[in-house]
């Protein structure tokens, strides 16, 4: 009895000498994520509506919401964009990037959670030898032995390691949805940027045909001494300006169909399924939610809180990881000259081993400053990352509305030049007035076609963005 106390004895004291360790150095000195406050509405730019007024905890407890099932893009009513979208999350590679990440994290987590059982281990082993320089026969040896350590986890080090294999795996999962988020917005992009040059070009080819019928007019009248041959020039230089602009217009489609290649992994979008124009583009409801269930819904957002939650894991693991610890092992084995005897005299051995690392005193403290300094630096990340998440959908929102207002001018604005167009090019063909003022009015209503169907553009872009912006579709 009195031996057994007294190997105790080293025990008890390395139990001592790590609670005074971890009641001074495993809790940060501040901690720039323990109030974070958010608007309580999103003011689209006032800033009183937009000051920090209500308080949110920064604990992820949603489940993962998955991207595919939120199906946001389906507000637009656009089938060809749904067969996109399917078609870039089952073929991107970045999504398979992702998806592997996902399982080596998994398995990551399955490593950490081993360590906290015992470790088998075995071997089995045969030689022979006998001197070159004689005739004796061979000596044989075999052996055998199967050996089993354990770690005991006496101040959770092992269960903080795992923890933190478990938040990284949770976090990985996140990023894989977050990356499907921005597959998503990219390939709805690409859509409606092609949907903007296709019917860009169309335009430009009308005016291009118009043109040159204006300009046969011309020649027409040039020819019964009707007009000057400055009349000419003028009718053949907006020609081969509408050229220009038409050769423009079809490198950027070449561009924007080679990005969307890339998105589909090399394989090109059917020319037949490419929106034609933003006709029949539709702006969709949605429903904004509110500023404090931002963290629970961006996918970016609630994997930075959980890499914060295992920022503020590594003091802990740090510090535990200078405290004493208990490692247990033993062994069976045994050895024979027959490999038939090589079992028949097992050997157990037992044993136990405590190491103090916490004698490394002045590295101990600045591991554990080090890790608390990381923390710090990752809460004020984090902190900058969802105030910056906010900013992107209080502007999204403020957009949305501005761009409606935007779409509705410039529609009244083409409506106008059309009509002024039309009443100039009677006027010319009456005598009443010269060709380059029809010429004017006939580029003014072709800017602000354009200048329609870029709003046009805008808008749905921005619906995209404000989608990205807060985590997908509200519920």
């Amino acid at each position: 009895m009195k031996k057994t106390m007294k190997a105790l004895h080293p025990l008890l004291l390395s139990a001592a000498l790590g609670a005074v360790l971890t009641a001074c150095a495993t809790t940060p000195s501040a901690d720039p994520a323990a109030d974070l406050r958010v608007p309580a509405v999103y003011g689209r730019g006032d800033a009183a509506a937009n000051a920090p007024v209500q308080a949110i905890e920064h604990e992820v407890t949603a489940p993962v919401a998955d991207i595919r099932a939120d199906a946001w893009w389906q507000g637009f009513a656009d089938p060809n964009l749904d067969r996109l979208v399917a078609r870039v999350l089952d073929s991107n590679t970045d999504m398979a990037s992702a998806g592997l990440k996902l399982q080596r994290a998994r398995a990551q987590a399955g490593l950490a959670s081993a360590d906290l059982w015992p470790q088998a281990n075995g071997s089995a082993s045969a030689s022979g030898s006998r001197s070159i320089d004689s005739s004796d026969d061979w000596s044989r040896s075999n052996s055998a032995s199967v050996s089993l350590g354990w770690e005991l986890d006496l101040w959770g080090k092992l269960r903080g390691q795992r923890d933190i294999a478990q938040w990284e795996a949770q976090a990985t999962a996140q990023d894989l949805q977050s990356t499907a988020l921005i597959l998503v917005g990219q390939s709805a992009e690409l859509y409606w940027q092609l949907g903007y040059l296709n019917q860009a070009i169309a335009t430009g080819q009308a005016n291009l045909e118009r043109l040159q019928r204006t300009a046969s007019l011309v020649q027409a009248q040039f020819n019964a001494g009707g007009v000057s041959r400055l009349e000419v020039r003028q009718a053949q230089q907006n020609i081969e300006s509408q050229k220009a602009a038409q050769s423009q217009l079809e490198q950027q489609r070449v561009e924007t169909r080679n990005a969307l290649t890339v998105l589909l992994d090399g394989q090109p979008w059917p020319l037949a399924e490419e929106p034609q124009n933003l006709d029949v583009a539709h702006s969709p409801a949605l429903a904004e939610g509110t500023p404090a269930e931002l963290l629970a819904r961006r996918p970016d957002l609630r994997a930075a809180e959980l890499r914060l939650r295992q920022s503020l894991k590594s003091i802990k693991v740090t510090a535990t990881s200078y405290y004493p610890s208990l490692s247990l092992s033993g062994s069976v084995g045994s050895s024979s000259t027959s490999l038939g005897d090589v079992l028949s005299n097992p050997v157990a051995t037992l044993g136990a081993g405590l190491s103090l690392p916490f004698l490394k005193f002045r590295q101990m403290q600045l591991d554990i400053k080090s890790a608390d300094l990381s923390y710090q630096i990752a809460a004020n990340d984090f902190r900058r990352t969802l105030y910056t998440a906010l900013s992107e959908v209080d502007n999204a929102l403020s957009a949305r509305t501005r761009l409606a207002e935007q779409v509705a001018a410039a529609q009244a604005s083409h409506d106008e030049a059309v009509e002024i167009a039309r009443l100039y090019e009677v006027r010319y063909r009456a005598g009443a007035t010269d060709l380059r003022t029809w010429l004017e009015a006939e580029q003014t209503r072709r800017n602000a076609e354009l200048s329609l169907a870029q709003t046009k553009r805008s808008q749905l872009l921005n619906d995209v963005t404000l989608y990205k912006a807060l985590g997908g579709a509200a519920t």
